[in-house]
Formats: C-alpha cells, sequence, structure tokens
C-alpha cells in the first residue's frame, strides 16, 4: 500500500473516531440532562399510565372486576405492590398520590383514573360542570345556568351552556343528581316515530294497550336500541333507576312524589317522565305540569318537540303522558309518537375538553 494510501485511511478513521466521540458526547449529555430534569410534569400521561395499570391489574385478576351495576377503587399503592406500575416519583416530577375507579356497566368495565399534586388534580367531570355553570346569587332571576334544588344541580333557563358530544351524539345535561350522576337527553328525538303499548287492554276490550312502563312496547324499543350501542359507549352508560309512577291529569304537583312514586331499576336507556320539562323553566309561574307559563325560559323548548314520557295515566289503563311543544298531555297507549333518549353518565368521568356551547360542547370519550 502507497504512503498516500496509507494517509487517506488514517484521515478516514480520524474523522470516523472523531464522529463517534461526538456521539458518544451527544449520548452522554442526554443523559445527564434527563437526570437532571427528572420526569417531568406530564400528568395527563400518568393518568394514561394508571389507567393502563389498573387494567393489567384486573386481566390477571378477573375476580376482582365489580359486578355488573357496582363499582370498585384500586390505589397506586397496590398497582405498585404488584408491579403494574412504577413509584410516582418516577412517573412525575411531584409529589402524588393516585387511584382508579373501576365500574361495571352493562358488562363492560370504565377506568377512570385520580390523581392528586401538589400543582396538579384530576378534574372530573361533575366538578367542571359545577364550577363553570352554577349561578349564585345572581341579581337577574331568568340567568340561564345550572341551579342547586334540593340537593340536585339542575339546568335552567333558555340559554344554557350544557351541550354534551357523546358517542358521535348531541346531548343536553337535564341535571346532576344527589349521587353525582348526570342525567342526559338526546337532541333530538328519534327520527322513528314508536306506540308506546298496543297490546289487548281487558277493561277495553280493545287493543289500546296497557299504561305499565315496566312491561311496555316502548321500553322494548329502548333495550333493542341499548343493545345496537357499541362497547366503549356502553361503558360510560350507569344503571338508573326510571321514574314510572301514573299520575292523574288532574294532579298536576310539580313533585318526585308523584313521578317517582314507583320506580324501574337499573336501566340503561330510557326517555323523560313529566318533571323534566318544568324543571327546566325559570319562570316564576311555571307552578303546575302543563302551565303554559313552563315554555318561558325554557331551553327544553327546542330540545323536546314531541316525546312520549314513562308516566302512565292513574285516571284509566290505556293513556300515557306526552310533552309536544311545552303542552303536557295524555293520549291512548297504541298513537305513535317520537321519543327523546335519556342515559345517566357517571360525575367522575374525566373532563377533558369543552365549555358546554352548541359549538364548542362537553365532550365523552
Amino acid at each position: 500500500m502507497s504512503d498516500k494510501l496509507k494517509q487517506i485511511d488514517k484521515k478516514y478513521l480520524m474523522i470516523g473516531g472523531a464522529i463517534i466521540g461526538l456521539l458518544v458526547l451527544v449520548i452522554i449529555i442526554m443523559v445527564v440532562i434527563k437526570l437532571l430534569s427528572g420526569p417531568g410534569k406530564n400528568y395527563n400521561k400518568v393518568e394514561q399510565k394508571i389507567v393502563t395499570a389498573a387494567q393489567e391489574y384486573f386481566k390477571k385478576s378477573p375476580d376482582a372486576i365489580p359486578k355488573e351495576g357496582t363499582s370498585t377503587h384500586i390505589d397506586a399503592d397496590t398497582l405498585i405492590t404488584d408491579g403494574h406500575l412504577k413509584d410516582l416519583e418516577k412517573l412525575i416530577d411531584d409529589t402524588c398520590t393516585a387511584s382508579v375507579t373501576v365500574m361495571n356497566n352493562g358488562g363492560k368495565s370504565l377506568y377512570l383514573p385520580d390523581l392528586e399534586c401538589t400543582e396538579y388534580k384530576t378534574i372530573h367531570f361533575k366538578e367542571k360542570i359545577v364550577e363553570d355553570q352554577l349561578v349564585k346569587d345572581s341579581e337577574n332571576p331568568y340567568e340561564s345556568g345550572l341551579y342547586e334544588v334540593d340537593g340536585e344541580y339542575i339546568f335552567k333557563g333558555k340559554n344554557t351552556n350544557n351541550y354534551v358530544s357523546f358517542g358521535t351524539l348531541t346531548w343536553r345535561i337535564l341535571k346532576i343528581d344527589k349521587n353525582g350522576n348526570l342525567k342526559l337527553i338526546k337532541e333530538p328525538a328519534e327520527k322513528s316515530k314508536k306506540i308506546w303499548d298496543n297490546k289487548y287492554n281487558i277493561e277495553l276490550k280493545k287493543s289500546r294497550g296497557v299504561n305499565d312502563y315496566a312491561n311496555s312496547y316502548l321500553l322494548e324499543y329502548l333495550n333493542e336500541s341499548y343493545e345496537g350501542v357499541n362497547d366503549n359507549n356502553k361503558a360510560h352508560l350507569i344503571p338508573h333507576d326510571v321514574c314510572i309512577g301514573k299520575r292523574s291529569v288532574k294532579n298536576t304537583k310539580i313533585s318526585y312524589d308523584v313521578d317517582c312514586s314507583e320506580v324501574l331499576e337499573n336501566q340503561y336507556l330510557s326517555t323523560i317522565n313529566t318533571l323534566d320539562y318544568p324543571m327546566a323553566s325559570l319562570d316564576e309561574n311555571c307552578k303546575e305540569v302543563g302551565s303554559g307559563s313552563c315554555t318561558n325560559y325554557n331551553y327544553l323548548n327546542s330540545t323536546i318537540t314531541t316525546s312520549w314520557t314513562t308516566i302512565g295515566s292513574a285516571d284509566n289503563t290505556y293513556e300515557v303522558f306526552y310533552i309536544s311543544a311545552g303542552y303536557v298531555g295524555t293520549l291512548n297507549a297504541n298513537k305513535s309518537n317520537s321519543y327523546n333518549w335519556v342515559v345517566y353518565v357517571s360525575g367522575e368521568e374525566l373532563y377533558t375538553t369543552g365549555d358546554g356551547t352548541l359549538e364548542n360542547p362537553y365532550v365523552i370519550q
């Protein structure tokens, strides 16, 4: 090999060595920076890691999954001890505690993390909505928003920011109940009109239907619709009690003592009762079910065009209450009418985005 070629080889070796040395130096610097900077403060990423750890835990311990319609909690310490999760100080540059609520809804598991740190706290759906929408000490008696009524939070007024996007559908929040769960109504009503019931009525000796919601065809339609919901969305729908007490047309009292004198338990998909509409009005003269004043200052005026309710008439065995443009009346159960889906979701759902307006609704993913 000539001296010239040897010089070229030596030159390339020196360049290659320099490049390798530079790469090693860069790697060392990056490692040092990472060690000095710590794990960072990506709280949402930690929430995801906690959920993944909980899913792995219950996959290995299926007997620990709660029964349908119930929930359980598992804390981060248990997940760490069982090797599903790293110590929190290795995941986040903050002092934190964490847990996961596991809900069994319709046989589908929903995992909701709760992370509380010195500089961060998981925001849950109920907390965000109350913080954003609660009306306090307002001088305007017609201010739209969320009102506290007998331990519940109810949306009232004409222009309420209570829109929710869930399952590619648009919903509105009717209320947050005493258990902290959210009652949602679908907007608009179902396109397909259905009879409430058309069974043979022995009292009339005709097929006028029987106004017993628990055994109605409307309930069958709703259950069939629920079966068509995909598993991801089913996991978010929690079981609830449906008010099916019967009301006389002469009893116009706005009271749960009437509509909810009887309930059908553990339902996932239902429709409205006769109280949902007047409870959404801010008119001081809305004092009776069916009062024309209840159409005033009421966002449900645009949400409910016409809808069956779950309430049968106490005056006979074949009529059922319905709501149409604010009017509350009765129809024979064998008539066709629209209906609005009603579902419940947990107030422990994670808040992700949105302000409740139609253009920027709250989102359940």
